[in-house]
């Protein structure tokens, strides 16, 4: 079972930006409905996505990412603290275009990452389209008590509040929308 602990910070895009020094990546991912799992095929809307063996309870959010020129799967459960259960599988750029995202939320956004000077890795992500303007940080961690430096340019924690998550944020989006 795959562990992620994070801590997540809105960020102040008014100031200095001192994480675009980093190569930038653009990232388009979709929240997936209607995914079953069956003789460890993982599918959605008829469309196979990966094989697995894990054991895949209680998970609460399906995702699919183009992360640069990668594609990816990923099952996420609900969080408890910092803390959530998630599996990821890579997949082919095939499954990718094969699979119509017309109808699930979204979210897009540049990628960058920065390495601050405690010697954790920080991945800041600036959204765009409906989100545009939104600035978000978050770094991933051994334990929910490990020791953060946490940068001047981070506003408030997002960790422990609901409906910051990106699943939560293109769901609102979404919804607007068809409203």
């Amino acid at each position: 079972m795959g562990i992620e602990i994070e801590r997540r910070f809105l960020v102040d895009g008014r100031s200095e930006k001192p994480w675009r020094e980093g190569t930038p990546k653009a990232i388009s991912q979709y929240y997936l409905e209607g995914v079953s799992l069956n003789e460890g095929v993982i599918t959605c809307n008829g469309a196979n996505l990966a094989n697995t063996d894990e054991v895949l309870e209680n998970i609460s959010t399906w995702r699919v990412r183009k992360f640069g020129e990668q594609f990816f799967l990923t099952a996420k459960g609900r969080k408890s603290g910092a803390t959530s259960i998630e599996f990821e599988w890579e997949i082919t750029e095939e499954v990718w275009s094969k699979l119509d995202k017309s109808n699930f939320a979204s979210v897009m956004k540049t990628r960058y990452l920065w390495n601050n000077q405690d010697g954790l890795l920080w991945e800041i992500d600036e959204y765009e389209g409906d989100l545009s303007g939104l600035i978000i940080a978050e770094v991933e961690l051994d334990s929910e008590d490990q020791p953060v430096q946490i940068p001047d340019w981070t506003k408030m924690e997002l960790t422990h509040l609901r409906g910051w998550s990106n699943a939560a944020l293109s769901t609102m989006i979404k919804d607007s929308k068809q409203n």
